[in-house]
């Protein structure tokens, strides 16, 4: 990776400030050191909000017209947008119809090391690794109030942005300076090991490190610190990477995993439970006001949005308008001028809800009556189940989870771009985590505790409460808890059912209708060959992927 190929990285100070002029985006929910738009004061804070702003914004005008980074359209560029389409279009859950460059590679899983999104993830991964860096090589040794705390947030954020390369490219350039220089490549397994460090100093569980994160503790979008990481997240964080041990270095780490869900589940997070006026509980997480509506119970580390002044065709948006058309709004309104008409749901994920039977034509809410799981939000009416033509957004269901609409009934701030703030950590993973886990070290099944924590979460969605529970349950589980969160793919690889397998195939896998397994080596997306070229240090592409 070299820092060239990033736009306007340096001075980053430079870039931060010149954002002293556009508005706040949250400045009316008194939220500090967050916004990505304003700094109250022209010093390094305005990196760290960089640093945030990067898991929404694309660039310093937003929507468009001056993007963090090039030869790509910019809201395409989004981190959400393109994690989304990475770990949710070559899966089980959904499928797109658009046929933009690098969409049939991705719902086909036949991609090249020249597919320009996965390019835009890795270095959009990169720029928020950068501003990470640039924030602690300028804070260093740093006496000001509160620092340590800052800090550790910083390395936190760098922490994230590195497990998601090393979930997806697996060996990729490793740095922790700001250098015109190439970076070398690190082995996955030493990464996973320098974030598990990392993530276990700045949570307090190893050493004395002054740099520590603020205690996990539930905020508000109304009060300081509400989309800040406290140690809550850097939990998650860590029980995630070691239910993916085997994955990333080769052992089981089901013990750590546990270990840390349980921290979790015994924090000031935990799961909402509360259902306002018609929609669900689970519903409450998705919806515009879910800073304020009670889902910030759960959401552990919300990716802030803001209709006025947070605008991206990225975020939040692509996920209302992008599984959306007209027709569906015109019956099941979603707070939104936008529907695009893209991403519909595989038949196999309908059937995760719907195993013996075709649901009924209907909006949501009446379908996810019918299958008594509030989870299975599928807009059937004018759809048809199954895939039969890749280009037709009717051919399959809808799938609508965001809704740019506020359980108060109260208005939207925008009726184009969205309020939505994403969950990108939320409790639940931790429930779903010591269960997986838990099934793993007792032969596959699901002891009384595992039981009991993958049943809060059912019984949450209003769903029946199993009576035992295997590793099979639980993958699935994993899909109807958190479809279209862009994770799928991560779960059917820990459990074996991505690429290099022949026990279960979907609907336009591979390419053809009935499904075609794909080879093991899809299993990681290839260093960009932008990168393999200028890199000076010697990359190692990834097997079956050319040089």
């Amino acid at each position: 990776m070299r820092l060239m190929k990033l736009k306007n990285i340096l001075p980053v100070a430079a870039m931060a400030v010149a954002s002293l002029g556009l508005s706040s985006c949250v400045d009316d929910l008194n939220v500090k050191n967050i916004n990505p738009n304003q700094v109250s004061n022209p010093d390094y804070d305005a990196v760290l909000n960089k640093v945030y702003a990067n898991l929404v914004m694309t660039g310093q005008k937003g929507p468009d017209g001056d993007g963090d980074i090039d030869d790509i359209d910019e809201g395409t560029s989004s981190l959400i947008r393109q994690l989304w389409n990475a770990n949710e279009l070559p899966t089980d859950e959904s499928e797109c119809i658009w046929g933009d460059v690098g969409i049939p590679e991705f719902n086909h899983a036949s991609w090249s090391d020249s597919h320009p999104m996965m390019k835009a993830l890795y270095y959009r991964l990169y720029f928020g690794i950068t501003n990470a860096n640039y924030y602690l090589e300028q804070t260093a040794g740093s006496t000001e109030e509160g620092i340590g705390a800052k800090r550790a947030e910083a390395r936190f954020l760098r922490a994230l942005h590195y497990s998601y390369l090393m979930d997806l490219y697996g060996n990729v350039p490793f740095t922790l300076t700001i250098s015109s220089e190439s970076a070398p490549q690190i082995k996955r397994a030493d990464l996973y090991k320098f974030i598990n460090s990392e993530l276990r100093q700045i949570s307090g569980e190893d050493g004395n490190s002054t740099e520590v994160l603020n205690d996990a503790a539930v905020k508000n979008g109304n009060e300081d610190g509400y989309g800040r990481a406290n140690k809550a997240a850097a939990w998650l964080l860590l029980a995630r990477d070691y239910l993916n041990g085997k994955v990333y270095a080769g052992t089981e780490q089901n013990d750590s995993a546990k270990y840390f869900a349980k921290k979790v589940i015994d924090s000031p997070y935990g799961l909402v439970k509360t259902a306002t006026g018609s929609y669900s509980a689970f519903q409450k997480l998705f919806l515009a006001d879910n800073d304020v509506n009670g889902a910030q119970d759960e959401i552990i580390l919300p990716a802030i949005h803001d209709g006025e002044d947070t605008q991206t065709w990225g975020g939040c948006l692509f996920l209302v308008a992008s599984t959306t058309d007209a027709d569906m709004a015109g019956e099941y309104p979603t707070g939104t001028s936008e529907g695009w008409g893209g991403n519909h749901a595989r038949k196999q994920f309908v059937q995760k809800f719907f195993p013996s039977s075709e649901p009924m034509q209907g909006t949501p809410d009446q379908v996810a009556a019918e299958a008594n799981d509030d989870r299975a939000l599928f807009f059937t009416k004018g759809h048809t189940e199954s895939i039969s033509k890749e280009s037709d957004f009717k051919s399959g269901f809808g799938y609508v989870k965001f809704l740019n609409l506020r359980a108060d009934g109260g208005k939207v701030k925008h009726t184009q771009f969205v309020d939505i703030d994403f969950p990108m950590m939320r409790a639940a993973e931790a429930y779903l985590t010591y269960a997986e886990a838990d099934a793993r070290q007792n032969g596959g099944t699901c002891t009384a505790e595992g039981l009991k924590y993958i049943n809060d979460i059912r019984e949450r969605a209003e769903a029946t409460p199993f009576t035992s529970c295997t590793l099979d349950n639980i993958c699935d589980e994993w899909s109807r808890e958190f479809a279209y969160e862009g994770r799928r793919r991560m779960d059917l690889i820990r459990f074996n059912k991505f690429g290099g397998q022949n026990d279960y195939t979907w609907e336009w896998m591979g390419g053809t209708q009935n499904g075609t397994p794909f080879d093991a080596h899809f299993n990681l997306f290839p260093i960009p060959n932008s990168d393999m070229n200028s890199n000076t240090t010697g990359l190692k592409q990834n097997d079956g992927y050319g040089k």
